[in-house]
């Protein structure tokens, strides 16, 4: 008699690396020229409602990557959303800190935290829609529906 033991637990998704890849790269491409504007435009005028624009610009920039990422994989678009934008964001923010720790500027921990939780929030958002226009699409599809 054999003693199998299952984990316990919840089992971690397999992740595609190639999904989270075209995923993160779309994100970024979405989230980065736009965070870039925002930098630039931050000490201009503390009143002016770009930097909230373009931060909201960003979090589209997540949720698209998410979705991208979700939408190539059904067996896991949460994970897989939540992972590309993540990943997108850790890329970006190391260069920012490594950019502020040079020019002597704060770092806020909490920020950081915060951010992060933020775009893989926003990440898994942009799973659910993928994986929700999946089961529609599937829906439409079958064969009672044709009729």
């Amino acid at each position: 008699m054999t003693d199998r033991r299952r984990p316990i637990g919840p089992r971690w998704p397999r992740l595609d690396a190639r999904s989270l890849l075209i995923g993160g790269l779309t994100a970024l491409v979405i989230a980065v020229p736009a965070g870039v504007v925002a930098q630039l435009r931050s000490g201009d005028d503390e009143t002016s409602n770009w930097t909230l624009a373009l931060f909201m610009v960003v979090l589209i920039g997540f949720v698209v990557g998410g979705m991208v990422a979700a939408r190539r994989q059904a067996h896991a678009p949460l994970a897989h959303g939540a992972a590309a934008a993540l990943g997108a964001f850790v890329l970006v923010q190391t260069i920012g800190i490594i950019r502020r720790s040079i020019s002597g500027d704060d770092l806020s921990a909490v920020g950081i935290a915060f951010t992060a939780l933020l775009s893989s929030t926003a990440g898994t958002v942009g799973g659910m829609i993928a994986n929700w226009r999946r089961n529609r699409e599937s829906v439409g599809t079958t064969p009672a529906r044709q009729a």
